[in-house]
C-alpha cells in the first residue's frame, strides 16, 4: 500500500478512535454459576463450555453437567492461549515453545503434521482460529500476518505490518470474526484485515488488548464494565457489572462470562445485548 492510499485510509478512519458517543444502559443479570479457578487464560464456546489454563494444563468445564475434562502436554511448557471458536477443533498455543496443537471436543490431541521448519525459524507470537480452516499467526521476525491450514501450509498473508501501519509492530491479541481478522496493539489501536491479509481499516481506539467482534460491534471489558463500541455508528455503550477487578470477559448470546483473580462467574442477561 503506497503512502497516499495509507494516508487516505487513516484519515477516513481516524474518527473511529476519537468521536465516540458515550451511553450507559442498565443490564439485568442473573448469576448462573461461579467456578473457582486460578488466574490463567480463559475462554468459552457457544455450547456453554468453559476453558481455562493452569500453567501447562487445560481444563474444560461443562456448565450443564458439571463434567470436567483435562489436557496437558508439559513438554511444551505453559499454555498461553486457547481458541474454542469451533468446539470440535480447539486451538491451543504454547507460547514459550511457539507450538500450536488442535484438540477434539474431548480434549484429545489430533494427529496432524508437526510444525514445519519454516515456522520453527520464524515462530508465531500470536495465533487465533480461522473460519476458513486452520489458523492465523503473527510472525514478529518478519512482521507478517499469515493464515495457515491445518497442515501448516500458507494460505494467505499480509504485507509487512510496519509498511502498512508504521509503528504497528507489537500486537498483543488477535481474533477472527465473520471472515475478518482484528489485531490489537493497545498503544496504537486495532487493525482489521480481510481473509487474504489486506488491510480493511485501522481504528485509533487505544487501551484495548483482549476483545471480541460481533457484526460491526467490538465488545471489551474494563476492570468493572462491559463496553460495546459500534465501529460505524460511532456509539460506545457502557454496562456497569456486579463484579469489580475484572481480568477478562466474554459475551456469548445472553450469557456473560467474567474472570477475576480467583473465579469465573457466569451471568445470564434478560435479553441479548
Amino acid at each position: 500500500m503506497n503512502a497516499t492510499v495509507l494516508k487516505t485510509v487513516l484519515v477516513f478512519l481516524t474518527f473511529l478512535g476519537y468521536s465516540s458517543a458515550f451511553g450507559q444502559q442498565a443490564i439485568e443479570l442473573k448469576l448462573v454459576k461461579t467456578i473457582p479457578v486460578s488466574n490463567g487464560f480463559f475462554t468459552a464456546d457457544r455450547l456453554g463450555n468453559i476453558y481455562w489454563t493452569e500453567n501447562d494444563r487445560l481444563i474444560k468445564y461443562e456448565i450443564e453437567t458439571g463434567k470436567s475434562s483435562f489436557f496437558s502436554n508439559p513438554g511444551f511448557g505453559k499454555i498461553h492461549f486457547i481458541d474454542a471458536t469451533d468446539p470440535l477443533n480447539i486451538l491451543v498455543f504454547h507460547g514459550d515453545f511457539k507450538q500450536v496443537f488442535w484438540l477434539d471436543k474431548n480434549l484429545i490431541q489430533k494427529d496432524l503434521p508437526a510444525f514445519p521448519e519454516s515456522l520453527q525459524m520464524t515462530p508465531p507470537e500470536l495465533v487465533c482460529f480461522s473460519g476458513m480452516g486452520g489458523f492465523w499467526a503473527y510472525l514478529p521476525q518478519i512482521s507478517l500476518l499469515k493464515r495457515f491450514n491445518n497442515a501448516f501450509s500458507t494460505q494467505a498473508q499480509s504485507l509487512p505490518l510496519f509498511e502498512i501501519i508504521p509503528g504497528f509492530n507489537n500486537p498483543v491479541f488477535m481474533a477472527e470474526a465473520h471472515g475478518q481478522l482484528y489485531v490489537s496493539q493497545p498503544d496504537m489501536g486495532i487493525a482489521a484485515f480481510d481473509a487474504f491479509g489486506n488491510l480493511l481499516f485501522f481504528s485509533e481506539k487505544t487501551g484495548i488488548d483482549r476483545f471480541q467482534v460481533e457484526g460491526n460491534r467490538m465488545l471489551y471489558f474494563t476492570s468493572k464494565e462491559l463496553i460495546i463500541f459500534d465501529f460505524f455508528l460511532q456509539k460506545e455503550t457502557l454496562f456497569l457489572l456486579p463484579v469489580t477487578e475484572i481480568k477478562a470477559g466474554l459475551v456469548l448470546g445472553r450469557r456473560i462470562y467474567i474472570q477475576t483473580e480467583k473465579q469465573i462467574s457466569v451471568y445470564e442477561a434478560a435479553a441479548r445485548l
